[in-house]
């Protein structure tokens, strides 16, 4: 059967990465991965939001298309048909969050077009008709970020392979000298996030730096409370230089996140792999994370530590090393960096995202797969 040696790739998404969209993991991973992708073979990235429009990502195209409906009311459930033109042109369709509306009904499509399906998910809700349907034997793989997704999601997809998640080693990379002390923490303040127990860890004569914006009013709220009299400050509108600076600067990056929030309230998925760790290792820096989702996948003891969630003392014996010796947080953190570099660049994770995808037939070739 002849194969097309460079397969046309559409990744699709219900959300994309902007101003005014939703931000997140979920919509910085298909990006990222777009923009990797695309020195290697033709590559779209489509996403729905407001009218029709190209939106530029850092020079990248994203193909934002009207959405048509938002399912059940979900900010990231969005469907419409004008992703198809797209999925027409398309040898492979790489879909981003295995629970929405769109993903089934791509999936539906590519199975009659007889293309290749991919799946990748990033947590996020939706109608789950890929499951309820059954749908998930027509995805080709499910290509996943970590072993835990793949215990999330047992009906998805005919074969798994673990891509993980990357960083752009050139943005994040170490550019501050280490401050005696420092600690540093980012992300979105949401209440599985469990930033909380990081501030009641604190060592003495050690700072914490919060760096994220208040998704969840009350939740940031109670962090302030929480903060009271301690050495936390708190940033909501920090760019991507200040990001580096502060994760490069810290002796240590904690992500403390919980499967039970501080209102008793169940996260199932609290953690798919952990972008914020990843970046924080490019900079050169330790971290230390709980025992949460797919976080302890990505750490080893060379540059870092992992603790049970929720368990606070736990959390500060893990951080003091690394607050109380500086060069031991500036070795373990260029071990960390060095982790990231041989596994986890975005680059690596489109190779093994064209490895997975597989030979594509030509057009001559293709039948129902």
């Amino acid at each position: 059967m002849p194969t097309r040696d460079r397969p046309r790739v559409l990744h699709l998404s219900p959300t994309w990465f902007g101003k005014i969209s939703v931000l997140g993991g979920g919509e910085r991973f298909p990006l990222e991965l777009a923009r990797a992708m695309r020195d290697r073979v033709p590559t779209r990235l489509v996403a729905f939001g407001g009218p029709p429009t190209t939106a530029d990502a850092a020079g990248f195209p994203i193909e934002v298309v009207r959405t048509w409906r938002r399912l059940r009311g979900r900010e990231t459930d969005a469907i419409g048909p004008g992703f198809i033109p797209a999925l027409l042109w398309a040898d492979v369709i790489h879909c981003h969050q295995a629970r929405t509306g769109l993903t089934a009904l791509a999936t539906l499509l590519a199975r009659l077009l007889g293309k290749r399906v991919f799946v990748t998910d990033h947590g996020g809700g939706g109608v789950g008709w890929l499951r309820r349907a059954r749908l998930g034997r027509w995805v080709h793989a499910h290509l996943a970020q970590s072993r835990f997704v793949v215990d999330t999601l047992p009906y998805m997809g005919r074969r798994t392979a673990l891509i993980h998640a990357g960083v752009d080693e050139a943005k994040f990379t170490p550019s501050e000298a280490k401050a005696p002390g420092e600690i540093v923490f980012v992300g979105r303040l949401l209440a599985h996030k469990g930033v909380e127990h990081a501030i009641r860890a604190l060592p003495d004569h050690a700072r914490l730096a919060v760096y994220g914006r208040p998704a969840d009013p009350d939740y940031a709220a109670f962090l302030r409370r929480e903060a009271e009299g301690r050495a936390v400050t708190f940033h909501e509108d920090a760019d991507d230089r200040e990001l580096v600076q502060a994760l490069s600067r810290a002796c240590v990056a904690v992500m403390p996140s919980v499967f039970d929030d501080y209102r008793g309230r169940r996260q199932h998925l609290p953690e798919l792999l952990g972008l914020a760790a990843l970046e924080a290792m490019a900079c050169g820096t330790a971290v230390v994370v709980s025992q949460a989702g797919g976080l302890p996948e990505v750490v080893d003891p060379s540059y870092g530590s992992v603790v049970p969630p929720g368990d606070s003392a736990a959390l500060r014996a893990a951080l003091l090393p690394f607050t109380s010796n500086l060069d031991h947080a500036a070795t373990c953190g260029a071990h960390a960096r060095e982790r990231v570099l041989r596994d986890f660049t975005w680059s690596a994770v489109a190779d093994r995202c064209l490895t997975a995808y597989g030979p594509i037939p030509s057009p001559s070739g293709r039948g129902l797969g």
